[in-house]
């Protein structure tokens, strides 16, 4: 994911978390359409997801699906994905599924 395509910003962030939602039991998506033409997405993992080294790599696991399964160019959104604890960083192909769908379903809207 290249910086460009980051929602860094906490102004940006809150924005976002009050509009349209999809959810499952390990991750909430939240989206808005933006004016860039390009998709943004933001990530948001709390304390309660483990020490610092757990919540990095936990981020660079959700970074390389999104990268994978979203077309930045073609998607003119942000987006931001809130990692519930209950994610399992041993449990990659489960979790690939799962957001895989959760994506999936935002291009469809």
């Amino acid at each position: 994911m290249k910086v460009i395509n980051r929602v860094k910003k906490y102004r940006e962030f809150k924005q976002i978390l009050k509009k349209k939602s999809v959810k499952n039991d390990i991750f909430s998506v939240y989206f808005r359409d933006n004016e860039f033409g390009y998709a943004r997405v933001g990530l948001l993992v709390t304390k309660k997801n483990g020490i610092a080294v757990t919540r990095v790599k936990i981020k660079r696991q959700v970074r390389s699906v999104v990268d994978e399964t979203l077309d930045y160019e073609k998607i003119s959104k942000d987006i931001i994905i809130v990692i519930s604890p209950k994610y399992k960083v041993e449990n990659f192909q489960e979790n690939r599924e799962k957001l895989i769908k959760l994506l999936n379903s935002i291009k469809e809207i």
